[in-house]
């Protein structure tokens, strides 16, 4: 996979001491590159390289004869772009006019959609559909590669895209997709060529794509699949440190039979989260990419001039791919220079959209000649991101935030009741006490949110008074000098009774729901309880009952004792 150069793009490498500048004059837009070697991939992210042949399939008629062939034919048809071998094919982009290119060796098959009235070939392939020369690809009957085309299946929970690069052959990749949407069936073959919607008739598929009906037949009408790694937001962060991607890419060479020592890859977790902090360019991803380009850092570019990008490795020079002085510096390079500021960056010619995407949108329309380039690179970063525990899938929003936690909805209350010495001060009324004197000391004190029950604690100068009438208890406020405490001090007086609170309401968002501060707090006793028993009494004021049962027995006390003394008076006169 290959890097295009942009014109007017000078090289931050190409100062390197010893390297030399490449000569990119003469590129210009979407630039026409094939790669060194031709690669496929499995689902576990190992790649290997196949055989560059030419895929011409023996069953059609010749270039020539390709639209004569189309026109008589009834079943349905295949484009086949593997008809030169390891080499690029121009194509229009319908929907924006802009031109394209893909690589037959890497992506053979696409959906016929018909012919144009000046003779192209019109075609759905890696969500673009376009048109292109009859010359440059070949028309099949379906019905002779039937086994060869591409197809989707889902294999132990995971979607598994086997890609045909050859139609003479069985797909020689499969690229993991992820997980996969629960309408889709273990075992059963899906076509698609927009990674969108799934069919189960390659017939019914092209009816779709041909009348623009946007997957009106498909299994999944109405509900697109989107590969989460393959659309994510390019600019937000991975969750992990540094360390943890040298874990798992650790991990992930190991699964794919990679020697680490070998790679130079290994241990550059760090640099691309200190790069990815810098330029917010997703370091995860960027290792994905890395990953593809670089076959696991050990491709020849890779190992003699540390650039695991591909960057500026065209097949008419070879030789002319970037130099970097160290994997660092390459790292740095492309997520700055080349992403950030070039394919990230709101208008310039390259921004397609920032995610990897496909051809039809994402880094993969200008980045690299596969047609599958992005899901690849985005398959890399599933199986990290799996190994890793599945963070960057299961927050959401590839690991640049933790998931939004709803606030507590219970009626515990938040946060404890003040338990310190010190005084409290009880908040600000705006009206006084409607409660006749007799019934209370002072303004109504704001409990503390409570549960469904609670039992009322004394304080040591509060007073809690019965009230028989209504069987309600009213809980005042103590002097503004005293220790309000969360518990009954020494010396109190436990009720033997456990009332009952009225829950109040809980607003939303949930948080700490406290009773207005010129209204008292209503408590409900039990059934059994009887007021004028259970009532808690202050070890400290008492009340005026008291006061007068002191004074009559203090009145009894002295009569009786003045009796006493005039019956001994009277005997010893007596006497």
């Amino acid at each position: 996979m290959v890097f295009t150069m942009m014109p007017g793009m000078t090289s931050k490498a190409a100062g390197a001491e010893g390297e030399t500048e490449a000569a990119v004059s003469d590129i210009q837009d979407e630039n026409s590159q094939r790669l060194e070697e031709v690669t496929a991939m499995d689902e576990d992210g190992a790649i290997r390289e196949i055989a560059d042949v030419d895929g011409t399939v023996d069953e059609a008629d010749g270039a020539d004869g390709i639209a004569l062939f189309a026109m008589r034919s009834s079943s349905p048809q295949v484009v086949n772009f593997n008809t030169k071998g390891n080499a690029v094919t121009n194509y229009t982009d319908e929907d924006t006019g802009s031109s394209g290119y893909t690589n037959g060796a890497y992506g053979a098959d696409a959906a016929y959609l018909g012919m144009t009235s000046d003779g192209k070939i019109r075609f759905m392939l890696s969500g673009v559909t376009g048109t292109v020369s009859a010359s440059d690809v070949q028309l099949v009957d379906y019905s002779s590669v039937a086994d060869h085309v591409s197809y989707y299946t889902v294999s132990s929970g995971k979607l598994i895209h086997y890609i045909s690069q050859d139609l003479e052959k069985a797909p020689t990749s499969a690229v993991n997709n992820g997980t996969a949407p629960s309408y889709l069936s273990e075992g059963v073959k899906y076509y698609s060529y927009d990674g969108h919607y799934f069919y189960t008739d390659y017939s019914v598929m092209l009816t779709d794509y041909q009348s623009g009906a946007d997957g009106a037949s498909a299994v999944n009408a109405g509900s697109p699949f989107s590969n989460y790694f393959q659309f994510l937001d390019m600019n937000l962060s991975t969750g992990y440190s540094g360390d943890e991607l040298d874990s798992i890419l650790n991990a992930a060479m190991a699964n794919a039979g990679v020697d680490q020592a070998a790679s130079k890859l290994t241990g550059t977790g760090n640099s691309f989260v200190k790069y990815q902090n810098t330029y917010s360019v997703n370091a995860l991803l960027s290792l994905g990419i890395a990953i593809n380009e670089s076959a696991w850092g050990t491709s020849s570019i890779c190992l003699t001039k540390n650039n695991i990008f591909g960057l500026n490795a065209v097949d008419s020079s070879p030789d002319d791919a970037y130099a970097f002085p160290s994997i660092d510096g390459c790292i740095r390079e492309f997520m700055d220079y080349q992403m950030a500021n070039a394919y990230l960056k709101d208008g310039q010619w390259s921004n397609h959209g920032e995610y990897l995407g496909n051809k039809g949108g994402g880094i993969n329309v200008s980045y690299a000649s596969d047609p599958y380039w992005g899901e690849k690179a985005a398959a890399h970063a599933w199986n990290l991101d799996t190994l890793g525990g599945g963070r960057d899938y299961l927050s959401g929003t590839g690991g640049a935030e933790d998931p939004v936690t709803p606030p507590p909805t219970t009626e515990e209350p938040t946060t404890p009741p003040p338990t310190t010495e010190e005084p409290t001060t009880p908040p600000p009324t705006t009206e006084e006490p409607t409660a006749p004197p007799t019934t209370t000391t002072g303004e109504p004190t704001t409990l503390p949110p409570t549960t469904e029950e609670t039992t009322p604690l004394p304080s040591t100068d509060g007073t809690v008074t019965g009230s028989p009438s209504d069987e309600t208890v009213t809980v005042t406020e103590p002097p503004a000098n005293e220790t309000v405490t969360a518990a009954p001090q020494t010396g109190s007086e436990p009720s033997d009774e456990t009332a009952e609170t009225t829950a109040e309401p809980k607003a939303e968002p949930a948080g700490v729901q406290t009773q207005p501060a010129n209204s008292a707090v209503t408590i409900t006793p039990k059934a059994e309880t009887q007021p004028t028993d259970t009532a808690v009494r202050s070890p400290k004021t008492g009340d005026a009952a008291d006061a007068a049962l002191w004074i009559a027995l203090a009145g009894v006390s002295g009569v009786l004792l003045i009796t006493a003394l005039s019956v001994n008076t009277a005997k010893k006169r007596i006497k």
